[in-house]
């Protein structure tokens, strides 16, 4: 730039401007003039990456939104079929209890009618009871339970007026047979304050009923 200066400052001295203007045209502002297009290029370069870019990024965020409706739509899909499960689930075993119940309904029947003639067994179709017994002036109200739960104790109590209602008395006895023989303390307890026997065999509900009379 210094010997350009001064080629410059000579070619005034000598009063030759337009060589200085060729030179200073040459040396000074063409390289600029260069340096500028060749930035306006890589400007340009950029912006069009840029925009390429940008329509990638647009395209992958509309991809983003489709997926996660798609992920939303699964997850609520996933969440009815849940749903539909539990309740299927539920109601089989519901439907389980309910065969265990009548079948060990007939079983005890069954028993009584061996064992204990002077006692009818009949199987009830309601949720207050399961079977009814009556002999000898006595009428027990019976549950069946694979494992007794509070839950049994308070639906037998509660279902005492259903019976009165429809058998026309009143049952003098309230029995939770266990059908698995097992019973928690904590229902035991429960039940002996409800004033309701818990039994494991069909001996001890005769012997209930005799103690009775």
């Amino acid at each position: 730039m210094k010997k350009a200066e001064d080629v410059v400052l000579e070619a005034i001295r000598r009063g030759n401007f337009e060589e200085a203007g060729r030179i200073v045209f040459r040396d000074v502002f063409k390289p600029l003039l260069d340096l500028i297009f060749h930035i306006e290029k890589e400007v340009d370069r950029n912006t069009e990456n840029i925009a390429r870019l940008t329509e990638k990024v647009d395209k992958n965020t509309e991809n983003i939104a489709k997926l996660t409706e798609k992920v939303d739509k699964n997850t609520e899909n996933i969440d009815k079929l849940t749903e539909n499960v539990k309740k299927l689930l539920g109601e089989t075993g519901r439907l389980r209890g309910r065969d265990v119940e009548f079948r060990t309904g007939l079983t005890l029947q069954g028993w009584f009618r061996k064992n204990a003639p002077d006692y009818e067994v009949f199987i009830w179709d309601g949720t207050e009871a399961d079977i009814l017994i009556e002999g000898r002036g006595i009428l027990a109200s019976i549950d069946i339970a694979i494992k007794p739960k509070i839950e049994d104790v308070r639906q037998l109590k509660n279902g005492i007026g259903v019976i009165e209602e429809n058998w026309g008395r009143k049952p003098d006895l309230l029995i939770i047979y266990s059908r698995s023989g097992i019973i928690p303390k904590r229902v035991a307890d429960f039940a002996d304050r409800m004033g309701i026997k818990i039994v494991r065999k069909p001996a001890e509900i005769r012997k209930i009923l005799d103690e009775s009379k």
